[in-house]
């Protein structure tokens, strides 16, 4: 049996991910910080549906010390690992003016030493495996309005390829990049409306697409070191746009 941990399952893109592996037989592992009763109760859900006992649900912060280690060391406790998806991230915005030294530490903490710490933990505890980085389109642009954020995905991005070259043959290494996919809260349907009109394709990127691309990339041997932009050919507009969406 295949098993797999998610970060930052419990909800939103990461829920649907779990949601996907489960179906395919996947024994999941359910990881979140805050969300510990909505990532306990979709585990049992997913156990109940499945048939999969060995489903569980972890709560971990991922930006407390050692926490990456330990985080793999109770995965690993109860068996093997094939796949780690590094979902868990936080947007914040703010410009690289308004940058303080604390803001740009609470950004690459989640968003860039914490999913690159748990590669490295995976890789040096297991002799083979699958990891997949939750990015974002961004990575292709300068967008100085999210600088922190934009700082530490690009980093997860360059760190996403250099291992799928360090760490070849046995750890296959690759990453999704979404466009606009959930709405953040209190931001109106029309407004949202409005930015997935100027997207080529006119339409938002889907929790479910990002879960079939998780597992397409989890499922092909033959694919190591992609960024896949799921993202309707939003990254080809380039910094137009993001000037375009922080006017709406």
């Amino acid at each position: 049996m295949k098993r797999v941990l998610i970060t930052g399952a419990a909800r939103r893109i990461g829920r649907a991910i779990a949601e996907a592996f489960a179906a395919e037989g996947y024994a999941v592992v359910v990881h979140c910080h805050h969300s510990s009763e909505e990532a306990s109760a979709l585990a049992e859900d997913l156990k109940q549906t499945y048939c999969r006992p060995e489903i569980r649900a972890v709560s971990c912060d991922l930006t407390a010390a050692d926490a990456p280690a330990r985080l793999m060391d109770d995965v690993l406790s109860d068996g093997g690992l094939d796949v780690l998806v590094n979902n868990a991230s936080v947007y914040r915005r703010g410009t690289l003016a308004s940058l303080s030294p604390e803001l740009l530490d609470g950004d690459l903490d989640i968003n860039f030493r914490a999913p690159f710490e748990l590669m490295r933990c995976y890789r040096n505890r297991c002799s083979s495996g699958c990891i997949i980085n939750l990015l974002d389109y961004r990575v292709r642009l300068a967008d100085p309005a999210s600088a922190g954020y934009a700082i530490a995905k690009k980093a997860l991005a360059d760190v996403s390829e250099a291992a799928a070259l360090e760490w070849a043959p046995s750890f296959r290494v690759n990453a999704i990049a979404p466009g606009i996919v959930i709405p953040p809260e209190g931001v109106p349907k029309e407004r949202m409306q409005r930015l997935i009109d100027k997207i080529p394709t006119r339409c938002r990127t889907t929790e479910s697409d990002v879960a079939k691309a998780a597992l397409f990339l989890a499922e092909t041997p033959s694919v190591n070191g992609q960024i896949l932009y799921l993202d309707g050919g939003l990254h080809l507009l380039g910094a137009d746009f993001l000037g375009e969406r922080r006017r709406e």
